[in-house]
């Protein structure tokens, strides 16, 4: 319980403006690490959900998103990654690198 009490002080003690600017910062690496490697689809028409079926794609979220509310179809957001071995360090690891994708044919 007390190490509980301790965070929350820790916590209450930093500024609303360094709590915001860790937070900006979290959203920024994320945003840059997804760009080029996720693939947007509109849910083929009259799949059931339990295996995603696939139809057409879109290259950007807000078009498959406007389309997907159009329709009434739910999207999938379909990211690609590569395994990559990392022997460099003392320990052995495996990496993971995503994979920019051509730009789809619609």
């Amino acid at each position: 319980m007390t190490a509980l009490s301790e965070a929350a002080a820790v916590r209450s003690s930093e500024s609303p403006k360094t709590i915001s600017n860790a937070v900006a910062r979290r959203k920024s690496v994320h945003i840059a690490e997804a760009s080029g490697s996720v693939r947007y689809f509109l849910a083929r028409e009259g799949s059931t959900g339990h295996l995603p079926q696939l139809g057409k794609e879109f290259s950007k979220e807000n078009e498959v998103s406007i389309e997907a509310m159009r329709t009434g179809l739910n999207f999938y957001a379909v990211s690609e990654w590569k395994a990559i071995p990392d022997f460099s360090g003392k320990n052995p690891q495996i990496l993971k690198q995503a994979v920019t994708s051509k730009q789809p044919h619609s």
